[in-house]
């Protein structure tokens, strides 16, 4: 029995994407609370999906999956 289309569906692949990105979405909420120090909330909203999207970006450019 194979578990290869466990992981198919929409749900279980955003799942691995916010595991996987999980470092660049802390570090960015961080940076854009100390940056933006007006408006914490909206800065670490921005600077976490900032983050996510870096993060996940360089996994596929040093995982050679781009």
């Amino acid at each position: 029995m194979s578990d290869i289309g466990v992981l198919n569906n929409p749900l279980s692949i955003v799942l691995l994407a916010l595991i996987i990105g999980s470092p660049g979405l802390v570090l960015g909420a961080l940076a854009g609370a100390l940056v933006w120090r007006r408006r914490r909330l909206i800065g670490a909203a921005l600077g976490a999906l900032a983050g996510l999207g870096l993060w996940l970006l360089g996994w596929l450019y040093f995982t050679d999956n781009l």
